[in-house]
C-alpha cells in the first residue's frame, strides 16, 4: 500500500525537485520509504515517484520504483494471489530478487502485458512506463478500491493517488469544474471520471489509460466491468447450492486478504457484513484483532453489539470510545484528508476507528461492498413494495405533495424522503427511482442556490435483467467507488493504515450477479443469502436489530459547535467574491436552518463541507 505520483512533460521543464515534492505530499500514504525515477528523452521528460507503506516483504529490496528490462513501475495496492502467479512466472523462466507482490506485478506485465490484469486478485493502481514502446499505462483495479487521478494539459500530464501531488506542480491549473459542483450537491461526492477541477480526471475502475509519451495522446480501455457479470444468464440453482458456493467463495476471499508480513485486524460493527467476516476468520486465525469505535455523547455507539459478537467469537477486541471533542476535531481535518469536496459524515467515525486501529495493526479489513453484493440497502427493498396504482399517478400529484411538506409540519429526514418520493410520482422507472434515491436534491432546488447554470447530465444508467439487478449494478458502479471506497481509502491512508475489502472479490461478485434475485432480497427482507451464511456461525438472536450506519448528529453539531464557521461562509463579501452561490438565497437558508428548520439540513452540511474544502484549497 502506497502513494504514487509522477508526470510526463513535453517541454522538459519539470525538475527532480518538483517530483520529490509531489512524492512527499503523499507521505501519509507511505511513511516507511520513498523513491523516485527520472527519465529524459529528446521528446519528453518523465518522472515516477513512490511513498511506501511496507506490508509484504518489508525489506528495502522491495522499495519502489521497480524496474525490469524496458519496464519501470510504481504500484499502490496488494495482489493477494501473488504467490500463485510467482510460481507460474518461475515455471516460465523468470527469476525473482524479492518476496514482494510488487515484483510479481511487474514481471507478470512483462510476460503477459495487459492480460496480466485478468489474473490479479487484489486492489491496485498501477503506473507502468514502457521505454521501448514509449508508452505510459495508468491502471485502476476492478472495483476502484485504490484511487488514481490525472491532469492533462497541452504538453503536460500529471498523475497521483490523490490531488495533493498535482497541486505541487507549478503548472497545475486549479480551475473549478462547475458541473462537478452540481454533482457534489446531488451526491455528496464527485463521481468518476470527474474531479472538482477542469482537465483533471479519475481513472475509472477496471480501466487502462494508455498514453503516448511523445504526444500525450490518450486511449481508454476497460478490462473488467460489473456490467459483464450482470449480462450473464441467471443461474438455475437451488438456495442451498447458492449458499454453499457463496460461502466457499466468501471464505476464500476473506482468508486470502489476510496475506501480510505485518499485523492485520478487522473493523467490527454490529452488522452482518463485518460479523460474517469475523466469524469466517476465527475459523482459521487465532487471536484475531477487532476494532469498534463509538461516540456515546453523539448517540453513535456500536460498541455493545460489536462486543457481544467479539465475545462470542473470541476475538481480541478493542472498543474505542471517543468523546465528543475528539469527534469534532476530525471535521477540520476532512478537507485535507479528502482533498476534493466530500460530504459523507460517516467519514468521521471511519477516520476515528482507523486512527486508533493504526496503533495496533498496519492492515485492517473492512466489510464494505456487502450491500452491493447481497442487496442490503433499503432502496433495494422499497422498490418492490410500491403499488402499481401509485406508480401511475399524474405528475401534478407529486408536485402538490412536495409543495405541502412545510404545511403539514414535516422536517429533517422525513421531509427529505417525502420530497424524493414526490419527485418519483410521475415516473417510477428503475432509472428514475435510483436517481431520486441516490441524489440529495433536484436541479430546481440547486438552481435557486448555485449561480452557474452548467447543469450536468444524469450519471449513466446501466441496464440489467431485473429491477433489483439494475439497482445492484448501478450501486456497484456509482455509489460504491465514489462514496464508500473513497471514504475508506482516504480515512485509512491518512493514518498510514492499509484497508482491505474482502467482499470485493471479482469471482464472488460475478457469481452473485447470476444468483436469483429472491435469494438476496424478496420484498420482505434484505441480504437473505448472507444472513443464512452468518447464522451457521453466529446465533440469529445475536444478530437481531435494525440495520445501523454511522449516523452522525451533524445538524445539531452545526447549530452548536460549527455555527461560527457556517456564518463566516455566508458573509456577503465572501459569497460575492466567490461567485458560485446565490448571495441572497444562501444566507436566508442558513439562518432558517439555524432557527430550527431541518428541511434543508442535508444541503447545509453539503454547503459547509464544500466551503471548508474551498477555504483549504482555493
Amino acid at each position: 500500500m502506497c502513494g504514487i505520483a509522477g508526470f510526463i512533460d513535453l517541454s522538459k521543464q519539470t525538475s527532480n525537485e518538483v517530483l520529490v515534492g509531489m512524492r512527499d505530499s503523499l507521505s501519509h500514504r507511505g511513511p516507511d520509504a520513498a523513491g523516485e525515477y527520472f527519465f529524459n528523452s529528446d521528446a519528453f521528460s518523465l518522472g515516477l515517484a513512490h511513498r511506501r507503506l511496507s506490508i509484504i516483504d518489508t525489506s528495502s529490496l522491495s522499495n519502489q520504483p521497480v524496474h525490469f528490462e524496458h519496464l519501470s513501475m510504481v504500484f499502490n495496492g496488494e495482489i493477494y494471489n501473488y504467490k500463485d502467479l510467482k510460481e507460474k512466472l518461475t515455471s516460465a523462466g523468470y527469476s525473482f530478487k524479492t518476496n514482494s507482490d510488487t515484483e510479481v506485478v511487474l514481471l507478470a506485465f512483462h510476460a503477459w502485458n495487459v492480460k496480466a490484469l485478468t489474473y490479479f486478485k487484489g486492489m491496485f493502481s498501477l503506473i507502468i512506463f514502457d521505454r521501448l514502446a514509449q508508452k505510459l499505462y495508468l491502471i485502476r483495479d476492478r472495483f476502484g478500491v485504490k484511487p488514481l487521478y490525472y491532469f492533462l494539459d497541452n504538453d503536460l500530464l500529471l498523475f497521483g493517488s490523490e490531488l495533493k501531488p498535482l497541486h505541487v506542480h507549478p503548472r497545475y491549473k486549479k480551475e473549478l469544474n462547475t458541473k462537478s459542483i452540481w454533482y457534489f450537491f446531488q451526491y455528496g461526492n464527485i463521481p468518476s471520471p470527474h474531479s472538482i477541477f477542469n482537465q483533471t480526471f479519475k481513472v475509472e475502475p477496471g480501466t487502462i489509460v494508455t498514453i503516448d509519451c511523445n504526444t500525450l495522446h490518450l486511449e481508454k480501455n476497460t478490462f473488467w466491468s460489473p456490467e459483464l457479470a450482470f449480462q450473464k444468464v441467471p443461474l438455475s440453482i437451488s438456495f442451498e447450492e447458492a449458499k454453499r458456493h457463496t460461502q466457499a467463495l466468501l471464505f476464500d476471499s476473506i482468508n486470502l486478504r489476510m496475506v501480510s508480513d505485518v499485523p492485520v485486524g478487522l473493523f467490527l460493527s454490529g452488522g452482518y457484513d463485518s460479523a460474517t467476516t469475523a466469524a469466517c476468520l476465527t475459523q482459521t486465525h487465532k487471536d484475531l484483532k477487532t476494532f469498534t469505535v463509538g461516540v456515546p455523547e453523539a448517540g453513535l455507539n456500536e460498541g455493545p453489539k460489536a462486543k457481544q459478537i467479539a465475545e462470542f467469537l473470541g476475538t481480541s477486541h478493542t472498543e474505542i470510545t471517543c468523546d465528543l471533542h475528539e469527534a469534532l476535531q476530525v471535521i477540520p481535518l476532512l478537507p485535507t484528508i479528502y482533498d476534493e469536496p466530500f460530504a459523507d459524515s460517516s467519514a468521521i467515525p471511519t477516520y476515528l476507528v482507523a486512527k486508533h486501529a493504526a496503533s495496533s495493526v498496519k492492515v485492517a479489513l473492512s466489510a464494505d461492498g456487502g450491500d452491493e453484493l447481497f442487496a442490503g440497502y433499503n432502496r433495494h427493498l422499497y422498490y418492490s413494495r410500491i403499488p402499481n396504482a401509485v406508480r401511475h399517478l399524474p405528475s401534478w400529484v407529486g408536485a402538490s405533495i412536495a409543495n405541502s411538506i412545510g404545511a403539514v409540519g414535516l422536517s429533517g429526514l422525513k421531509a427529505q424522503r417525502v420530497q424524493k418520493f414526490a419527485r418519483l410520482l410521475s415516473d417510477f422507472s428503475v432509472e428514475s427511482y435510483m436517481h431520486a434515491m441516490t441524489t440529495s436534491m433536484s436541479n430546481d432546488q440547486l438552481n435557486k442556490r448555485i449561480n452557474q447554470r452548467n447543469i450536468p447530465d444524469k450519471l449513466p444508467f446501466y441496464n440489467a435483467g431485473s429491477p433489483l439487478a439494475m439497482m445492484l449494478l448501478n450501486d456497484s458502479i456509482n455509489y460504491l467507488p465514489n462514496d464508500i471506497l473513497h471514504k475508506v481509502d482516504r480515512a485509512t491512508m491518512a493514518v498510514g493504515l492499509e484497508g482491505r475489502e474482502p467482499f470485493l472479490d471479482h469471482e464472488l461478485f460475478e457469481f452473485l450477479a447470476q444468483v436469483p434475485d429472491h435469494y438476496k432480497c424478496d420484498g420482505k427482507e434484505t441480504k437473505i443469502l448472507l444472513k443464512h451464511i452468518a447464522h451457521d456461525m453466529l446465533p440469529p438472536a445475536l444478530m437481531q436489530g435494525p440495520k445501523r450506519g454511522f449516523a452522525i448528529p451533524i445538524s445539531a453539531w452545526m447549530r452548536e459547535y460549527l455555527k461560527s464557521e457556517l456564518l463566516d461562509f455566508i458573509e456577503p463579501r465572501f459569497l460575492k467574491e466567490q461567485g458560485i452561490f446565490n448571495v441572497h438565497e444562501l444566507p436566508r437558508e442558513v439562518w432558517s436552518f439555524l432557527n430550527g428548520n431541518d428541511t434543508n439540513s442535508l444541503f447545509i452540511w453539503y454547503y459547509f463541507s464544500f466551503q471548508s474544502w474551498y477555504k483549504q484549497w482555493m
